[in-house]
């Protein structure tokens, strides 16, 4: 080979060293750039979770809504807006290292609601109360937890749907109480993969967003047709509760959450 040929073939070499070069500093820009990296990486969860849906008094709600922001009223229930109570077995959680948060379980209940901000265009799910042992949490709005218990079993044969039943009792300092005892026939859940963003009732500007992994089954209400509800006992009382449930709330359903992982991110 003569000094030209090695010449040539070295530049060539340094030419493509150049261009992988740069193909991978203009992939490491884009990844960089990506929505996802703009995230702070907090928490995550594995859940057991028992929702229900209510319309409630809006008058005994827009208190606990942040000043301009509002729920949007029910058009064939004048005076009502939906809200949602979730009870949580959180039974392992961690934290960005992978390691366990406190003991690594928590049991809470949240109280949230779809709520709008007309001046600023913003809507969502807010999260708005709830009773929870760590204290006020991310959101800033939970009562402090005197008791936060929870009890379930499930019972079932071969291939069989199987029985279960739970009980939920949360009780804060304030004296507000939520007591929840359900029997219901399981059935195969819904699996769905969601992102959603949850805002503060307290400080609106404040939002987690939530990369969720779960699976639903709705078991309708008591008396519905096709509800696999055998019996279902709820108790709310305590000064706030006692405004919101105030024998006028209609139950709109119930939904058994087997298993909710989550990734949660700020903002």
């Amino acid at each position: 080979m003569n000094r030209l040929q090695s010449k040539t073939f070295a530049i060539a070499r340094d030419v493509r060293a150049k261009s992988l070069h740069l193909m991978i500093l203009a992939c490491a820009l884009l990844i960089g750039s990506s929505p996802a990296t703009a995230q702070d990486y907090e928490e995550w969860s594995a859940e057991v979770r028992t929702s229900l849906s209510f319309r409630v008094s809006e008058a005994a709600i827009l208190p606990l809504l942040p000043p301009g922001w509002s729920v949007r009223p029910i058009a064939d229930a004048p005076g009502k807006v939906n809200i949602s109570l979730t009870f949580m077995d959180r039974y392992l959680i961690l934290d960005t290292q992978g390691e366990q948060v406190r003991t690594g379980a928590s049991r809470y209940m949240v109280i949230s609601t779809q709520a709008s901000n007309e001046e600023s265009g913003l809507s969502g799910v807010m999260i708005i109360n709830g009773i929870s042992p760590e204290g006020t949490g991310a959101y800033e709005v939970y009562q402090t937890a005197l008791i936060a218990r929870t009890e379930r079993s499930h019972s079932g044969l071969g291939e069989e749907s199987a029985s279960s039943a739970e009980t939920w009792e949360f009780a804060a300092e304030s004296g507000d109480r939520v007591l929840l005892n359900l029997r219901y026939l399981s059935a195969p859940p819904v699996r769905r993969q969601t992102s959603i963003v949850i805002r503060s009732g307290l400080r609106p500007d404040f939002t987690r967003t939530y990369h969720i992994d779960q699976s639903s089954d709705r078991l309708g209400i008591p008396g519905s047709p096709d509800n696999r509800i055998e019996s279902l006992s709820f108790t709310a009382e305590g000064p706030l509760f006692s405004a919101i449930f105030d024998g006028t709330e209609v139950l709109t359903g119930v939904t058994s959450t087997p298993w909710y992982n989550r990734e949660i991110f700020i903002p």
